[in-house]
């Protein structure tokens, strides 16, 4: 096999995958896999009604925060 058609299936190879990940991305555009809806469901179904939204559960940290006066260790 010569090098000038090693190149060539190499550049084909390379536009037909190309080709399959860009009708993909259409694919996910066109069925909106991307839309806020979507994109802001999966961060809430670690939520329920044990723990809501905004209310710490963790005893852990809890403990560091009363410590510290509710001040971020990063900060200082």
């Amino acid at each position: 096999m010569t090098l000038p058609l090693a190149a060539l299936i190499v550049i084909i190879i390379a536009l037909v995958a190309g080709a399959l990940a860009l009708s993909g991305f259409i694919w996910a555009i066109r069925t909106k896999q991307f839309s806020i809806q979507q994109l802001n469901k999966g961060a809430y179904l670690v939520f329920d009604e044990s723990e809501p939204v905004g209310q710490p559960q963790d005893m852990i940290f809890q403990a560091a925060a009363e410590k510290s006066g509710g001040k971020s260790h990063a900060a200082s």
